[in-house]
């Protein structure tokens, strides 16, 4: 499999995927805030996974790598695909240094990292999480590491708190001390979020979901809506937010 060499900029930001659709549902704030400034990997978008069911993989694959690309540079994020079967196909399992050989060499370049915090145990976004985790380290810690929490398998969660907090506790372990932090949507910015997640028509409507819990994370932090993220600060002189 070729290597991603995206073309990073100084201080270029880079969110990493597992599948097309998750930085919509889970990192929008994210993605609109950094519009212009960042890429974008997306690794497991070899799929057989649709809302009718599983369909044969070319025209699943073709299908949802479209409407992301599509979807992204609307956004404003230039994307690259690395192909991985998903968890919807038969394959074997995924070593972290084979993700990791997707993600560009050139670290200090980087500002900031957006992974997925792998709530709900998904293996495609644990996987790229702990991949991420490792990049990072042996990176020297030079950028800052989010991750975006999961959606929305976050929301299908009981007592999603306390699942975050053993999240944090274990990635604590192994990395460094993680913080959570909330960041606002208003009204108008979350039904953009909304009608974009609409546009992945092979995909099931998760926009109630996405307004229930957009809305308790609101609560939080005296907004509309909001998005959760937890973050480990990296030792580069960038701005945290």
């Amino acid at each position: 499999m070729p290597r991603n060499e995206l073309n990073l900029s100084p201080h270029s930001n880079l969110f990493l995927s597992p599948h097309p659709d998750d930085l919509v549902y889970s990192a929008f704030a994210a993605v609109t805030r950094y519009a212009g400034e960042a890429d974008a990997i997306i690794f497991f978008n070899s799929s057989r996974f649709t809302k009718w069911g599983l369909l044969p993989k070319k025209i699943v694959t073709a299908t949802r790598t479209l409407e992301e690309k599509l979807i992204l540079s609307r956004l404003g994020l230039k994307s690259s695909f690395v192909w991985l079967n998903d968890s919807s196909c038969k394959r074997e399992q995924v070593e972290s240094r084979e993700i990791q050989s997707h993600i560009p060499r050139d670290s200090w370049r980087i500002g900031k990292v957006f992974c997925p915090l792998g709530i709900a145990g998904h293996p495609d976004h644990v996987a790229l999480r702990d991949a991420a985790v490792e990049y990072w380290l042996k990176a020297g810690r030079r950028f800052h590491l989010f991750f975006y929490e999961d959606l929305p398998y976050a929301e299908r969660i009981d007592n999603v708190d306390t699942e975050l907090r053993r999240i944090i506790i274990t990635l604590s372990k192994s990395s460094a001390t993680l913080s959570v932090c909330y960041w606002p949507l208003n009204t108008k910015l979350f039904e953009r979020k909304l009608f974009f997640s609409t546009l992945y028509v092979t995909q099931n409507d998760q926009r109630v979901l996405l307004k229930r819990h957009g809305r308790v994370l609101g609560r939080i932090c005296g907004s509309p809506f909001a998005e959760r993220y937890v973050y480990a600060e990296g030792v580069k002189d960038v701005p945290i937010a």
